[in-house]
């Protein structure tokens, strides 16, 4: 994922739109865990709160699971 953000969308939104398209590549399958809430902060340079947005609105979606 690029990692300079597109101003027109909030990050959260930019987040969980990355993942959608690994899950439609098959870079994520099911069963799969999502990568950790800390490492795609660290990674991204974010709050780990933006990440746990982006998850739960995969959630919200039933793009993903809880467990």
């Amino acid at each position: 994922m690029n990692r300079e953000w597109n101003d027109s969308q909030p990050i959260y939104r930019q987040l969980r739109d990355h993942v959608v398209h690994m899950i439609l590549d098959g870079v994520l399958k099911e069963g799969d865990p999502l990568p950790s809430v800390r490492n795609v902060a660290a990674e991204y340079r974010v709050n780990p709160l933006t990440v746990l947005k982006a998850y739960q609105e995969l959630v919200d979606e039933e793009l993903v699971e809880k467990r």
